[in-house]
């Protein structure tokens, strides 16, 4: 039983590890409006930017576990403000300007339709991806 509990205790770590290394970046743009997301181990980041103007305010998801993670959508608006609207995650916001960029909980009868100024996000940027390019946004998305 020692045996087992120090190979338990070895991949705990080694997965600890593996998780840690995630440092994605994506760039969601529309017009001249930027919201840059930063993937580290257990959260999401996301940033508001317009031109060469950074907001210092973030929004943010928090997650851990196999089945934890996050599902939202972007929504550009024709004034230049982002809603994250979050249909799944936990997420939080600090020091951000709600009359430019802002949060909100969404149901699925009332979420969005993708198009235009709407695009998914989600946890995995593969399938976020891969669903995008299937709807057709009208929203630039870099992968990085």
């Amino acid at each position: 039983m020692n045996g087992f509990a120090n190979v338990l205790v070895l991949l705990s770590f080694l997965f600890s590890i593996s998780c840690c290394n995630i440092n994605k970046e994506v760039n969601y743009q529309y017009n001249d409006i930027v919201i840059k997301r930063q993937d580290t181990c257990g959260k999401t980041y996301f940033y508001y930017q317009k031109g060469d103007i950074k907001n210092d305010g973030v929004i943010w998801a928090e997650y851990s576990g196999i089945n934890d993670g996050f599902k939202g959508y972007l929504k550009f608006e024709k004034d230049g403000k982002v809603t994250l609207l979050s249909g799944d995650g936990y997420f939080q916001s600090r020091n951000i300007d709600t009359t430019i960029f802002d949060f909100k909980y969404v149901y699925s009868y009332n979420r969005p339709k993708i198009g235009e100024n709407v695009c998914l996000i989600m946890l995995s940027t593969r399938y976020e991806k891969e669903f995008n390019d299937s709807l057709k946004t009208g929203i630039t998305i870099i992968y990085r």
